[in-house]
């Protein structure tokens, strides 16, 4: 599969990382990229330093602000070429952030991350539409294994709503995620929802205002 070849519900493993490993590698940089807004957003929630692990870190746009900001980061992406090149860099930068190379329902990858009971973030940006509905689930046991009580779980992505609208990136897979189902799956791993909204305009990108769903949980 080709970096330009549509990403299907379909694909393997083996295409799935081989397009993500493309992509990353053809939007390697060596400036410091500019934060989402829903990461501006979380960190003004953060009553200080933390404990961040952030899931589907990408080009590492996130993870590197938040480590610029004081807290400690690791970011998780299944994708190798996107783990090398956020290393190499916050090597550059002089940002003390961490990543790890893994796909989300890697066995015992909650053994493989360190975290701060009390003191911990769980945060995935546009990961949860990016991943199958079992990916999914594997990502709330992974993040209901990881955290202890007063530990917070914060997440963006494109909802049902969103599925006609436009999309800069068309070639990339993506499952529109029901926000009640969301919340009630996050509701059964004894998270509590503290903040949802739903709307255009909190994740636009030249012309794909994406329709999305931000929500904040704390563990109970």
């Amino acid at each position: 599969m080709t970096q330009n070849a549509e990403l299907t519900p379909d694909a393997t493993d083996a295409e799935r990382e081989a397009y993500w490993n493309a992509y990353y590698a053809s939007t390697r940089t060596s400036i410091r990229p500019l934060p989402s807004q829903f990461a501006t957003f979380v960190a003004g929630e953060l009553a200080g330093p933390s404990r961040v692990v952030e899931f589907g870190s990408g080009a590492g746009r996130d993870s590197l602000f938040f480590s610029s900001n004081g807290h400690d980061v690791t970011g998780v992406d299944a994708s190798k070429a996107a783990v090398d090149s956020c290393a190499t860099l916050a090597m550059s930068l002089g940002d003390n952030a961490t990543f790890i190379a893994a796909a989300i329902d890697e066995p015992d990858l909650v053994s493989k991350i360190r975290v701060e009971p009390g003191n911990t973030l769980i945060y995935a940006r546009f990961f949860i539409h990016a991943i199958t509905e079992e990916e999914e689930n594997a990502f709330f046991d992974v993040a209901a294994g990881l955290t202890a009580p007063g530990d917070r779980l914060a997440v963006e992505y494109r909802t049902v709503r969103d599925s006609s609208n436009v999309k800069v990136t068309d070639t990339h897979y993506r499952r529109f995620v029901s926000p009640s189902e969301f919340n009630a799956k996050a509701v059964l791993r004894d998270f509590d929802v503290t903040y949802a909204v739903e709307g255009f305009g909190f994740a636009k990108y030249q012309q794909d205002d994406a329709y999305v769903a931000r929500a904040l949980f704390v563990k109970h």
